[in-house]
């Protein structure tokens, strides 16, 4: 007579806990966009304003700046997750890292493309107190753009010649060691007399 093995119970999920605190966690998160939409633009604008301070040079020089740096240094940052030794949650963390970094120019672009009250507001408080900020920043983010695809390009091109490079010596010393071995080979082959 067998014994029927006793299968213990699986571990039960409480699924009404899960889908509320999802629900909830959606909630937050469309509170927070609301929220931070109704916040951000206005801030940004404003801290714009208190560095340029209706100076045309500032706004040309600040706008270069932000466009500048925090499109290429991003673009690098997001790029390292292009790498194969790099897996998959790490290539998430690296991605929002560069979306961090972005973020001045993410805000900036908020404020110029927004439809909502406090981007408009904030569009009036650049163009009367920063007037070539945005610009200049649209300017110098599609130059680091170029900047970086032309870099990126120039560095696939220079490793796939070193790669090419190393394959032809590669080829060239097994042509020369082939070359060697059947000389050898021959020379053997002919009994050559060592000397009178």
């Amino acid at each position: 007579m067998t014994e029927q093995a006793q299968v213990p119970p699986g571990k039960k999920g409480n699924w009404g806990v899960k889908i509320i605190l999802v629900i909830v966690a959606l909630l937050v998160a469309v509170a927070a966009y609301f929220v931070l939409g109704a916040i951000l633009p206005r801030w940004w604008s404003d801290v714009i304003a208190g560095q340029i301070r209706r100076d045309l040079g500032a706004s040309v020089l600040v706008g270069m700046f932000y466009g500048f740096v925090f499109t290429f240094v991003p673009l690098v940052i997001a790029w390292q997750a292009t790498h194969k030794a790099v897996k998959w949650p790490l290539k998430v963390v690296i991605l929002l890292v560069a979306v961090a970094v972005a973020t001045p120019n993410l805000l900036t672009a908020g404020i110029v493309f927004g439809s909502s009250e406090s981007a408009h507001a904030g569009q009036r408080t650049l163009s009367v107190d920063a007037g070539f900020f945005t610009t200049w920043t649209a300017i110098s983010a599609v130059a680091a753009a170029v900047i970086f695809a032309a870099v990126t390009i120039l560095w696939a091109v220079w490793r796939r010649r070193g790669k090419q490079m190393k394959a032809l010596k590669q080829a060239e010393l097994e042509r020369v060691r082939t070359a060697k071995a059947a000389a050898s080979t021959e020379d053997a082959g002919n009994g050559t007399p060592a000397g009178p």
